[in-house]
């Protein structure tokens, strides 16, 4: 057999797939040498390499201020749609009831219905409880959307283990619960805690909801980032931007360390 197509194709597919990595990391890596830009304008490459954005971002309250209220949001939007994303993903995969399918595609419609249309529906939901403008609105909100998410990853996980442990732990005396605590919840650890990671990182990043239920006092870092696009041009958006490129990395290597380490103690346990 000649082996040159061979060749031929996986050089074809090699030069295809760095291209594609390219032209997805160029812009992160323009925006990160941007952010070193020591002048009043946005320029490529930087003229003078300072930290001048970076310390205008962590001195300035209009910048400060929507970041430390976009992490509060986020905290608390992870804690809660882990909770109750763990809580549906359990009954939805381990209960048998009529409607089970249906439901389930209740719960994660959310992933699959526009964003503006969501918006739109929370807006004329939360305004005649006055929540609008509010924290409260933003952690309801992106609750909401981030809850899917978190029944997707625990499901998956729920689905590749064995349900006769939970059976085993029943028939040896263990309440529902009592179980549930002790033998589900140990076996899907690391995927509760990756859900919980993707939660948190949708609440944070989150803009279309925060614009239509934020206001002056509910501003999150993302509305900011898109009023200084769409009113100004300062240059500490490159600095937030190179930031909100770190956050999640930071984040998924911490999880990934975890999750490795739970698999770890998890297997000495048995």
């Amino acid at each position: 057999m000649d082996p040159r197509p061979f060749t031929i194709g996986r050089t074809v597919l090699w030069a295809y797939c760095s291209a594609t990595l390219f032209f997805l990391i160029a812009p992160i890596v323009i925006i990160a040498v941007v952010s070193f830009n020591d002048t009043a304008y946005i320029q490529f490459p930087p003229p003078k390499w300072s930290l001048r954005w970076y310390r205008n971002f962590f001195e300035s309250r209009q910048w400060i201020e929507p970041a430390l209220l976009s992490l509060r949001v986020a905290a608390i939007v992870a804690l809660a749609a882990t909770v109750l994303g763990t809580l549906a993903a359990i009954g939805l995969v381990r209960g048998r009831f009529p409607g089970r399918k249906a439901l389930e595609f209740f719960f994660v419609s959310p992933m699959v219905v526009p964003s503006i249309v969501l918006a739109i529906g929370l807006y004329l939901l939360l305004a005649p409880a006055k929540l609008v403008a509010t924290p409260t609105a933003l952690v309801l909100a992106h609750t909401v959307v981030a809850a899917p998410l978190v029944i997707v990853i625990v499901g998956a996980a729920l689905r590749t283990t064995d349900p006769a442990l939970d059976l085993a732990a029943r028939s040896l005396g263990a309440s529902y619960w009592r179980a549930l605590w002790h033998v589900t919840l140990p076996g899907i650890l690391p995927a509760i805690a990756s859900a919980a990671v993707f939660a948190f990182l949708t609440s944070f990043d989150e803009v279309i909801l925060a614009i239509f239920l934020g206001g002056p006092s509910a501003t999150t870092l993302p509305k900011r980032m898109w009023e200084g696009i769409k009113y100004e041009i300062d240059p500490t958006l490159t600095a937030v931007s190179t930031l909100l490129v770190l956050l999640p990395v930071a984040m998924m290597a911490t999880a990934e360390g975890l999750r490795r380490l739970l698999s770890i103690r998890l297997r000495q346990a048995e």
